[in-house]
This record gives C-alpha cells, structure tokens and sequence, in this order.
C-alpha cells in the first residue's frame, strides 16, 4: 500500500521542533523503521512527519555513576558497538545486536522502537527488566516517567501529541547476570516470544531477579509477584521449571499469523526455563 498525503517539516534547532509539534498533527521521524511501515499500512495518517535526525543534541550515550544515559537518537548500530553500553549495560548491547538485520540497526533508534510501543518489539522488554526512566520533553516542559507506567497498550503510551522522548536513563547493574533471548519464525522477524533476564547470583542463591517479554501481551509483560518467589531461593532445576510454568500460566498472549496464543504460552514456558538454567546455574 501507498501511504496518505502528508507534509515534511524539518526544524532547525530541538526547541523548533517541539514548538512545530504544539501544532498538532504531527509526528515526529527519527529512523522510520516503524513509522514508515505503519504509514504505508495507514494505521496512521499524520498531517506532517517532523524530521529530527538533524538534531545531534539527541545522539549521544553518557556515563553519569549510577545510571547511563542515551539520547532518543542513538541508533542500535552505536548502542552495539558503544565501550562504556558494552562494559556497563552489557545487556543493551546484546539486545541491540539482535534487533532486525543490518540496515534496521544502522536506520533504528531507540526512542523510535520506545515511542512505537510494538508489542512484539524487542527494546521495551529491556527497558522494563532495568526499570528505565523516560524523559518526555515538550515545549512546556519535561516530565520523567517509569517503563512501567510508559507503555500502555498496542503501540500506545504516555507520550502525548505534542511531546518527544529525548532520553532513557538505566541503572547500573553491577555483577548482574543477563541475557536477552527470542524466538523468531525467520531471521530479523519480530519476536514470537522475546525474553529479557537481568539477575544478581551470591553462590548459589539468586539475590535479585528482573524478568520481562514481549510478544506476550498487549505491552512489555513483567510478572513482578512471581519474580519475587525466586529472590533468596537456592539455584536448582525444580525451581526453574516451576516460574517456567507459573508464569506462562500467567498470561493471555495474542493469535496472530506467527501464532496461536496457546503455542506461545508453550514458547513462553520452555524459553523461560532454558534461559534461567543457562545464565544462573554456577
């Protein structure tokens, strides 16, 4: 399909941007690699796309102690291949190196992938499992906003028309074990189930666990009470298969043409119980 008719607006400076975006009816363009796809589907039909790949000042990755900062116009290319993503937020790394294939990851951004909200997308997991903070930014003002409280639905969120994402704030894990990990039908496909694992071990007990997937439900799914009967627990085979089974049991996931809801509850539970026997056994 052919997109609809819409204007092109390219703002000389953020602050222009954000002003061209109180017009409303505008969207705003980063890498395009889930704006333009819906634009030929006409799932949406904005009266402009406003281009913010001009604006450096939303590109950057930044150490700042506790946390690590990245601009909304960090492509995945960068977030690979970044020293202090690889040896501070190793996790990031590795999910981005597994999102798409080449092109998506040289064109992708992560505000992009963040402000899409796709359900099957790989990122909103990650940012859910760090428990990410979103910086929403709009001629008014900035307000910050948990993952948790970002996503609402079906590519839906907190942003509102006239606001961008400009920045996701992640905390340093230190001594965390990870692993992010999906299933896909054919190479560079959405995931049929993706799973996001980030785990603190001391010997063979787990001290901390954060846990999230895609392609379960109608936004990145966390099972927060669940996560919370593995922490003190001593590492054996049972207890794997018994989360593996409590929370596939725990959700609803959607049919579509890649699959049934039943067959990716099965996916669910068996990528959950290998995913945990890898990365946490000693």
């Amino acid at each position: 399909m052919f997109p609809p008719k819409f204007g092109y607006y390219k703002p000389s400076s953020l602050p222009d941007a954000l002003d061209f975006l109180n017009g409303g009816g505008a969207r705003p363009l980063a890498g395009g690699q889930s704006l333009i796809p819906m634009l030929k589907l006409r799932v949406i039909q904005p009266n402009f796309l406003v281009d913010l790949n001009q604006l450096k000042e939303l590109d950057y990755v930044k150490d700042e102690g506790k946390t690590l900062s990245i601009g909304s116009l960090t492509r995945y290319s960068e977030i690979v291949n970044n020293y202090i993503l690889k040896t501070k937020a190793p996790l990031l790394s590795e999910t981005a190196g597994k999102v798409g294939d080449l092109q998506v990851r040289n064109l992708g951004t992560i505000g992009g992938s963040l402000s899409n909200a796709d359900p099957s997308a790989d990122y909103p997991a990650v940012a859910l499992a760090y428990d990410a903070t979103m910086t929403l930014l709009s001629s008014n003002g900035e307000r910050k906003v948990k993952a948790k409280d970002f996503f609402k639905g079906p590519f839906t969120t907190e942003l509102a028309e006239n606001e961008i994402l400009s920045k996701i704030e992640f905390p340093v894990l230190e001594g965390y074990k990870f692993k992010y990990q999906k299933i896909v039908r054919r190479a560079g496909d959405f995931a049929l189930v993706g799973m996001a694992l980030l785990s603190k071990v001391e010997g063979d007990t787990i001290v901390d666990l954060r846990v999230a997937y895609t392609g379960v439900s109608d936004k990145p799914y966390r099972p927060y009470e669940l996560e919370k009967t593995l922490i003190n627990q001593k590492i054996n085979d049972d207890l794997f298969k018994q989360f593996a089974e409590k929370v596939s049991n725990s959700v609803n996931p959607p049919s579509d043409s890649r699959g049934s809801s039943s067959y990716r509850r099965k996916v669910m539970s068996i990528l959950t119980y290998n995913t945990l026997k890898e990365v946490l056994n000693p």
